[in-house]
């Protein structure tokens, strides 16, 4: 079920790409800073690069913090062991009565 709804949606949004694509095939150039230019390049092409470039940037930002969890998660669980190795430590030490 899952993989159809994915598939269908693919489709659907191949279709919609493909006909914005054809209903703007006027070329544009990009002009960045300090006289660069880029082009001309169909308008479609464009928002699909911004788009691509979005989600990366995105992706990477929204993967961050997970990064960070993890550090601290194997952080956390590497003293657990530490504390975990010293209890079986003192268990092992023999009683002493007190007098």
């Amino acid at each position: 079920m899952k993989r159809t709804l994915s598939a269908i949606l693919f489709v659907v949004v191949f279709v919609l790409g493909v006909s914005f694509a054809l209903k703007n095939p006027q070329e544009v150039a990009i002009q960045y800073y300090f006289g660069l230019e880029w082009g001309p390049l169909p308008v479609s092409l464009i928002v699909i690069v911004v788009f691509l470039v979005g989600i990366i940037v995105g992706g990477l930002v929204a993967f961050l913090p997970i990064l960070a969890r993890q550090r601290e998660l194997r952080r956390v669980r590497r003293r657990m062991a530490e504390m975990e190795e010293e209890l079986s430590r003192l268990r092992r030490l023999p009683l002493r009565d007190e007098p």
